[in-house]
């Protein structure tokens, strides 16, 4: 009853905000994520992942005014700056930006609760928690992003702290005995690189198909890494708005990839099932620190692969997405391949 109570109340929130916007309102969207491997049954290898993220766009107009607008003009493709030509937009029309930011924890542990360190063939523990400031460009048919994330492994990341306490006063379920050996504190510094690019299918009266391909890539001590692949949606009404089902770093909610119709029905009700291949180069919480010495005691793939799954609910200003992750083993001798669901919440208006 909270629960509902909790989402009947953000939405109506969202409704009195986004409802009238004014001829200079600019959209924003508040974003709540939450993976989570007990929607799979399981209680092991990346077992939480939360989010709390806020976008807003630009005014539009006199984009070239000052630093980030020159910035996200450069992004956009529309201006010859542009340092990365795969991620240029398709078509500069109608050009539209969006800066955001966003607080994400991350958390791994083995599956033996009570090893005092992850025996063979379990994922190490690991935690971190970042800041991510990003940056948007979006046409009619696709979205360039940057985001700059700030973060720590170890202690400091908070993970065992928060999963301590939730297993002991929420959950009453065992305490997981082998934080000590999780990846220690390093202060981590990356850099991401999104693009996601629309299918171009005409879009239907009510019932329709659409979707993108995506690719991008990460460099930093947190993660190097690079990724393809592609997401495909069916449903009635499907909305212009359409946010990232699961939590990934560097990729946030967007309008893919057209602006909202006013006289677009409130209620949509879709499916969504996606496929990405990930070639890693670096990941902190299986390779370890880059700047001290430490053992994870596993040896990472070099190249990982993924199917997600999922519904999607909207009305009004509220979106609500129900997803899950099927994931390869991601490294050597790992015992069993990681399923995870997530949930995500959006709200939307405009000021």
């Amino acid at each position: 009853m909270l629960a509902r109570a909790l989402f009947l109340s953000l939405c109506l929130f969202g409704v009195a905000l986004g409802a009238r916007p004014g001829a200079h309102d600019r959209p924003w969207q508040v974003l709540t994520q939450w993976d989570n491997d007990i929607f799979a049954g399981s209680d092991r290898g990346y077992t939480n992942g939360a989010r709390l993220a806020f976008l807003r766009e630009l005014e539009p107009g006199a984009e070239t005014d000052h630093l980030l607008r020159r910035s996200l003009h450069s992004l956009s493709g529309a201006s010859d700056s542009t340092f990365l030509s795969g991620f240029r937009l398709g078509g500069t029309e109608d050009l539209r930006f969006a800066w955001g930011f966003g607080l994400t924890q991350l958390m791994f542990t083995a599956e033996d609760e009570f090893a005092p360190f992850a025996p063979d063939g379990e994922r190490p523990y690991a935690g971190w928690l970042g800041l991510e400031f990003s940056l948007h460009a979006k046409s009619k048919r696709s979205v360039s992003s940057v985001t700059l994330s700030l973060g720590t492994t170890g202690p400091n990341s908070y993970a065992d702290d928060l999963q301590t306490w939730v297993h002991e006063e929420i959950t009453d379920s065992p305490v997981f005995q082998g934080w000590d050996s999780q990846v220690p504190g390093e202060a981590t510094l990356n850099l991401h690189f999104d693009h996601k690019r629309s299918f171009g299918f005409p879009p239907g009266p009510e019932f329709g198909v659409d979707g993108y391909w995506e690719w991008g890539a990460a460099v930093g001590n947190f993660r190097t890494d690079a990724y393809l692949g592609a997401l495909l949606r069916a449903g009635y009404n499907l909305p212009a708005t359409y946010s990232t089902p699961r939590l990934q770093l560097g990729s946030y909610g967007h309008e893919l990839f057209r602006r909202a119709d006013p006289a677009e029905s409130p209620f949509s009700i879709l499916g969504f099932a996606g496929l990405r291949g990930t070639a890693v180069v670096h990941d902190i919480t299986l390779d370890g620190p880059l700047f001290r010495d430490f053992d994870t005691g596993v040896d990472a793939e070099s190249f990982v692969g993924e199917l997600l799954v999922g519904l999607s609910l909207r009305y009004g200003s509220c979106e609500l997405s129900l997803s899950r992750t099927f994931r390869s083993d991601e490294f050597t001798g790992q015992s069993e391949s990681q399923e995870f669901g997530s949930l995500l919440f959006r709200l939307s208006g405009a000021f």
